[in-house]
Order: C-alpha cells, then sequence, then structure tokens
C-alpha cells in the first residue's frame, strides 16, 4: 500500500523469501524500523483507520512482534498482525555466515525534517579510545555533511553507508555490514543494534547519545532504563540474543507459502497497487500539510525544533511519493564508501 512498505529493501526481502523475483504492493502497513514505542502509534499514526473495528477489512498493520517491550498489543484500540522483522527473512534467504570480525559503529542519525544535534568530533574521538579505528556506518543524512564525515575520518575511523531508504539494496548492504563484524556499536539503542544482537553478534550501546532536535530531555534515557541489556557491559550475550530475538519476532516468521497467502501475493489483484499509487500519497498529503501547520511539542526545548522553509519541509514530504518497485536484489551487496557515494545519496 503505502510508500513506507517498500523502505529499506524490505518488501523486497519478503518477495525474495516467499519465492517472487520482485517486490509487490502490500494490503496493509509494515513496521520498517524498531522502535520504543507503540509502531502503532509511530509508524502507522497516519493510517489511523487501518486495524480498527470499522475499518478497511482488506488492509492489515504487520509488525514484527508482540513480545517488544515497547508496547502492549492488548492494549491497544487497533489490531495487528506479528509476522517478525523482515531482516529475519532476509538472513533465512543469505544462509549463515563466517564469524565477522572488527567493530562496526553506527551512530545515531538525524533526518530531513529533525537534524542531530552534538559534537561529532568529540564523539568520533572518544569511539577512538574505547573501540579504536573502526567502520563508521553514517545515515545517508549525515553522510551528505562533509564536516560529519571529516570528523570521523579525522578520528581514524573509515566511513561507509547504505543509500537512501527508497533504496532495496540498503537491508542487503546492512547485512553484509553487521554479519562481518565481531562487534557493533552505537549511541543510541536503535534497528541495527537490534538486528546485530539478535544473530548472537556483541552488540551494545555506548558514548554520548547526543539529541534529536526538538527531543524531549528524558527520551533516550529511557532506553536505558528498559532495556538494559543493551548497555550494562556485564550482561551476557546469550542474554542480549534473547531480548534482541523477542524484539525481532525472530520466532514470528512464516513459512514461504504462508507469507504469501497473507501478504495477498499467491494471487493478483488491483486494490494494494491502486492504494499505493492515489490513496495513500493523498492521505500522505493531507497528514504533511496539517503537520506543517501545527505547532511543536509543548515539552520540547525552547528554540530547538528546526523551522523548515518550504523548500525543505516539501523536499521531506515528497520523500513518501510513491515510485516503481522494480526488481529484488538477488543477494546483499557490499556497503558504499562515502567518498564514492556521496554525489549519488
Amino acid at each position: 500500500m503505502e510508500s513506507q512498505n517498500h523502505y529499506y529493501g524490505h518488501s523486497s526481502a519478503l518477495a525474495r523469501y516467499s519465492g517472487l523475483r520482485g517486490p509487490r504492493h502490500l494490503p496493509g502497513l509494515v513496521q520498517h524500523g524498531w522502535t520504543a514505542a507503540s509502531p502503532l502509534d509511530t509508524h502507522f499514526r497516519d493510517f489511523p483507520a487501518i486495524g480498527t473495528p470499522d475499518g478497511p477489512r482488506r488492509r492489515a498493520l504487520f509488525v514484527w512482534s508482540h513480545r517488544s517491550r515497547a508496547w502492549d498489543p492488548a492494549a491497544g484500540d487497533r489490531r495487528s498482525v506479528a509476522i517478525g522483522a523482515p531482516w529475519h527473512y532476509l538472513c533465512a534467504v543469505a544462509g549463515p555466515r563466517p564469524p565477522g570480525s572488527g567493530t562496526v559503529i553506527l551512530p545515531v542519525h538525524g533526518i530531513a525534517t529533525q537534524p542531530l544535534l552534538g559534537d561529532h568530533a568529540a564523539v568520533a574521538r572518544a569511539w577512538a579510545g574505547t573501540e579504536g579505528p573502526s567502520t563508521v556506518c553514517l545515515y545517508h543524512v549525515e553522510a551528505r555533511d562533509p564536516r560529519v564525515v571529516d570528523a570521523y575520518v579525522g578520528a581514524g575511523h573509515r566511513v561507509v553507508t547504505l543509500g537512501t531508504r527508497t533504496d532495496p539494496r540498503f537491508l542487503g548492504r546492512l547485512h553484509t555490514l553487521l554479519t562481518g563484524a565481531s562487534r557493533v556499536v552505537s549511541n543510541r539503542l536503535s534497528t541495527p543494534v537490534v538486528y546485530a544482537a539478535s544473530l548472537g553478534i556483541d552488540a551494545t550501546v555506548s558514548g554520548d547519545a547526543m539529541r534529536l532536535a526538538g527531543e524531549r530531555p528524558d527520551d533516550a534515557g529511557s532506553l536505558a532504563a528498559r532495556w538494559p541489556e543493551f548497555y550494562d557491559r556485564g550482561v551476557g550475550t546469550a542474554e542480549r540474543t534473547a531480548v534482541a530475538r523477542a524484539e525481532t519476532g525472530a520466532d514470528d516468521l512464516l513459512q514461504p507459502a504462508d507469507l504469501r497467502r497473507l501478504l495477498g501475493w499467491d494471487r493478483r489483484h488491483a486494490g494494494p497497487w491502486l492504494d499505493h499509487w492515489l490513496g495513500a500519497p493523498l492521505s500522505r498529503a493531507t497528514t504533511q500539510l496539517r503537520r506543517r501547520s501545527g505547532a511543536p511539542a509543548a515539552d520540547a526545548p525552547a528554540g530547538d525544533a528546526p523551522t523548515l522553509s518550504f523548500a525543505q519541509w516539501f523536499a521531506a514530504a515528497t520523500e513518501y511519493l510513491p515510485r516503481p518497485l522494480g526488481s529484488a536484489p538477488g543477494a546483499p551487496g557490499a556497503p558504499l564508501d562515502v567518498a564514492a557515494a556521496r554525489e549519488s545519496l
């Protein structure tokens, strides 16, 4: 249905696992990242009718897990279906890989409408001291900023990126990056940390969490209180892996035929295609216009929320426009060297 179903190559991973050559449109919405709150209120908030008793019957909310500490499915007013993260479907197709080596660091990232605030150079130097020279993977927003890239290169790190979130090869590149490492580090509990931990890779959170513009002061600190396994160095890998598998729904994966049937991929029908190209863009446009005219959160730090020009807001809003799906990558690819990839991001 909506373009977010195809972010990070998730629909491509589901398609490959299902035995299809390319992704298809889905009858509903797929959770597109790990979240510290209910995905119903974050990833799916712009489509509040889906999953309600009176909502469209042929559309569903596909979440990773009903065992995440972030939310209680029974307490919500919308129904969801746990299918496991697309990450695990990709891992099933890619097969086992030999043990990795070295450290990969994935700093917390901003987005076009919410930049990351803090001293990147200080964070880069601190990690060089605790982890040694490492491979640092920047999100495409920071990878475009020469000052951020130079901060990590200057501290002795190698810098790579994975492409934009609309790149169907994104998840495959992340798979190559994480499974090639023996240790994964971030300064904020996030999707790649739980991905790595779910495979038994040593994954932890350390360093200055920095801050996103407009973020509430307690947002980052609450993560450590709810998921201490990722912050306490005394916790064993097995315990951390068990938590990550629950968060990502590793035990909720469906068999290929069952997944095809659930997603409506066992037959051809026009409804999801029409939703993708017509219905969802109209709903998204209405939401973006309403959000453009809204006020910042009452408890956001004063003067901290970014003020976007119309051009900046419009560019961010158009990222949600639908686009042709193309074919699913046949195998995971390698991360992109930032110097070579910067012009295409």
